[in-house]
């Protein structure tokens, strides 16, 4: 949300017919508080209104819009011992990207606080919501259909169609944004006019008219082709850490790096930039000695694709991180599993639904939802084990192992197995057995004892049950238990 031009902004905000509830006009008023409950005010009607930022603004007589300049330095505002950006950061919920502005204009002082609306929630200060009412602020529960309304905008804002960096020229939007990805990866012509690429970028979503004459980058935009993210102060941490271990344990680590290009233009140096660090067995194929990776090449691209894609952007100081260790790569994005960790083979939910679109329209992921059971196809077919997705509160872990002898792993793990393969065999309209789970494990069928034992685990623990109620146990078949 960086602004480069306070002074066009100020220009820009006292263009509006008067105060509104997303424009509050201040004179030299620097109450901690009050300035507190405006934000939370102004950011929910703002919400309400649709609007991709609300302002309070010092220095403007509030009535006739004059510029009278102002004595406040809202960056030298304290509460107590603490400044008001700590102490905003603190005490409003959740946490808003602001930003402090203190510029001199036509030889007077002027002050701007420009707050982006939250995405998921009402907004509080001090745990209470508030909402502009005419140029009022006054506590949202006081006003229930506003309430309901807000609720309502939650829903319906997203992260993508915010704006990252607003009133550029054309030049300046292909200067950030590296446009020619978006044809390399769909192998189409790039078109030798740069205004057919503006077209083609305001039609993706990438960038919008700011009518002005100029266009505002979108979030989306900066995030699938920004030439550098750190430019764009919403996304700025979003950037994928990639770092190797040498060990099992984060003890030492041999290396670290960190993309700064947007995530169309960046994936597939980033992905071959990680493959090349993984571990590699030496194999002969044909008389010809070859070094075959051990990792399933396309379950780390499509896992890295889906944490990209399924992060919660609303997450502050956090983006997707990717670790080698030893014996296997973790894969960590910010924001909490959509569904249920056993529905995550099967279900199909995104809260980045303009992201994932155009990740899987320039062919960066798979058709929607279809990544996960690619992996743990390909996962199976390689006979590794199969991966682990933990979830917390605010972030989601997917563990992919290296390769594991049956003897290696814990009974846990055979159970997981047998159940992803359960779900797998249900994705394909096909049933589980004894013989399928052998050939999934790689056993000879002599093996057919341990593999029903797994099978007997997996029913006491509720993860499979009978595709049918009678059947006999030598040609039983199974269905995850959901499914049941």
């Amino acid at each position: 949300m960086t602004i480069n031009d306070p002074k066009a902004l100020l220009q820009r905000l006292l263009q509006e017919p008067s105060e509104c509830e997303w424009l509050e006009f201040k004179q030299n008023n620097s109450d901690p508080d009050l300035i507190g409950r405006t934000i939370c005010a102004c950011a929910n009607a703002a919400m309400l209104a649709d609007r991709d930022r609300a302002y309070i603004v010092w220095g403007i007589e509030n009535k006739t819009k004059r510029r009278l300049g102002t004595t406040v330095k809202i960056k030298n505002v304290m509460k107590g011992a603490e400044n008001i950006q700590n102490y905003l950061g603190h005490m409003v919920e959740p946490r808003l990207m602001m930003e402090f502005l203190d510029f001199r204009d036509r030889e007077k002082d002027f002050a701007i606080i420009a707050v982006e609306p939250t995405y998921d929630r009402p907004v509080k200060f001090q745990g209470t919501e508030y909402i502009r009412i005419g140029e009022h602020v006054k506590k949202l529960k006081e006003f229930p259909e506003h309430e309901r309304s807000l609720w309502l905008a939650t829903g319906r804002r997203k992260f993508e169609s915010a704006v990252a960096l607003s009133h550029q020229t054309a030049d300046e939007v292909l200067k950030k944004l590296h446009t020619n990805a978006y044809y390399n990866l769909r192998g189409d012509p790039i078109p030798k006019n740069p205004s057919e690429i503006i077209r083609k970028f305001t039609q993706l979503g990438c960038i919008r008219e700011d009518g002005e004459g100029g266009y505002d980058i979108t979030n989306l935009g900066a995030l699938l082709f920004a030439n550098d993210i750190t430019v764009f102060a919403s996304i700025a941490t979003k950037s994928v850490r990639v770092i190797k271990y040498a060990g099992k344990d984060k003890k030492r680590s041999e290396e670290e790096t960190e993309g700064k290009k947007g995530y169309a233009v960046g994936f597939p140096g980033m992905l071959k930039f990680i493959t090349d660090r993984l571990p590699k067995e030496e194999r002969y194929q044909n008389g010809l000695r070859k070094f075959v990776p051990t990792y399933s090449e396309t379950a780390i691209r499509e896992i890295i694709a889906n944490a990209l894609i399924h992060q919660d952007f609303t997450v502050t100081g956090a983006g997707p991180v990717v670790e080698i260790y030893q014996d296997r790569v973790e894969i960590t994005n910010p924001g909490n599993l959509l569904i249920e960790v056993d529905r995550i083979i099967d279900e199909r939910r995104s809260r980045n639904e303009k992201f994932a679109a155009a990740m899987r329209e320039m062919g960066i992921c798979e058709e929607r939802g279809g990544g996960i059971d690619k992996a743990i196809i390909e996962i199976e077919e390689m006979s590794l084990p199969a991966p682990e997705f933990i979830t917390s509160a605010n972030s989601m872990r997917v563990v992919i192992f290296g390769p594991k002898k049956y003897g290696q792993l814990s009974k846990a793990d055979k159970v997981w197995a047998c159940f992803c393969h359960c779900v797998v065999r249900w994705i394909r309209h096909d049933y589980m057995s004894n013989t399928t789970l052998r050939k999934r494990f790689s056993l000879p069928d002599d093996e057919y004892q341990a593999v029903s034992a797994v099978i007997a685990n997996a029913k006491k623990a509720k993860r499979i049950v009978p595709a049918e109620p009678d059947q006999g146990l030598r040609y039983a078949r199974y269905i995850p238990y959901w499914a049941g």
